[in-house]
């Protein structure tokens, strides 16, 4: 067991993602039975998060990573911003729909016990992705470069989706996906650092983002609505990164409270437990 063991207590970070893949992509051949199926590989990066964790920290190290779960006192602003920010983008992008002659209009989606469903799941990715991944980058690289690095792998976790049939990506435009998705990374980044590390809202923000695409871009071709998206997310982060810097925060010399593993930001993009606004 010692053996098996090892690789993960000496490469913590590598052994997360290779697990977050692993616990993941098993479940595409099934999928073919049913789709709802897929429904279970979005705990995979949890799951990933929490076996690496309980090899190389055990229950404090446990505690830590969970307990990320439940940091809400981060200030009214971050939720206003957790929901607001994708419902605006989502609207920038139906509205450059129709500025670029849209060939059908947009409409709202129908809403289904499915959407409320994966938003509650959705806590399965980010326990992973923010809760383990994000931080461990932070460790040794500016916040921008690690979410970018995040941004990317996190999107590569989707690939097998393009080419398998009934699933909402295939035969979608990948590289629209990847812009997207890592713009949405550096996004996600911005507030976790602003949140003092807060699972809590990147599960909120991440909800947030398929609930408002799936709702009010219903009617646009799913190619076009991807690229739509790529170019106001990737607009979203420029702007963000330009006032903010390579740092995320515009104060970089306050402190992160309440999390070890955050903390380890402080030389890139500290800040405080409730958050500083932009």
């Amino acid at each position: 067991m010692g053996t098996v063991l090892a690789p993960i207590k000496r490469y913590p970070l590598i052994a997360f993602f290779v697990l977050a893949y692993a616990l993941t992509w098993w479940v595409y051949p099934l999928l073919q039975v049913s789709p709802l199926l897929g429904l279970l590989g979005l705990v995979g990066p949890a799951l990933a998060a929490t076996i690496v964790v309980a090899v190389s920290g055990g229950r404090t190290g446990l505690k830590g990573l969970w307990g990320r779960l439940l940091r809400w006192r981060v200030g009214a602003l971050w939720y206003a911003v957790a929901f607001g920010l994708p419902a605006a983008l989502a609207l920038a992008a139906a509205g450059l729909h129709l500025l670029l002659g849209a060939p059908t209009p947009s409409r709202l989606g129908e809403l289904s016990v499915l959407e409320l469903v994966i938003f509650v799941l959705i806590v399965g990715e980010e326990l992973g992705w923010r809760g383990y991944a994000l931080p461990r980058l932070l460790a040794t690289r500016s916040a921008l470069v690690a979410s970018l690095v995040l941004g990317l792998l996190w999107s590569a976790w989707h690939l097998p989706a393009f080419f398998v049939p009934g699933t909402p990506q295939y035969g979608q435009p990948i590289p629209a996906f990847f812009l997207f998705t890592t713009a949405y990374s550096v996004l996600f980044a911005w507030i976790y650092l602003h949140t003092g590390g807060s699972v809590l809202i990147a599960t909120l923000f991440h909800g947030a983002i398929n609930f408002f695409q799936g709702y009010l871009l219903g009617g646009i071709h799913p190619a076009r609505e991807y690229w739509l998206l790529a170019f106001v997310w990737s607009v979203a982060a420029l702007v963000v990164v330009i006032s903010s810097g390579t740092s995320l925060v515009r104060k970089p010399d306050e402190t992160v409270r309440g999390d070890p593993e955050v903390a380890h930001t402080k030389t890139h993009a500290g800040i405080t437990e409730r958050g500083t606004p932009p």
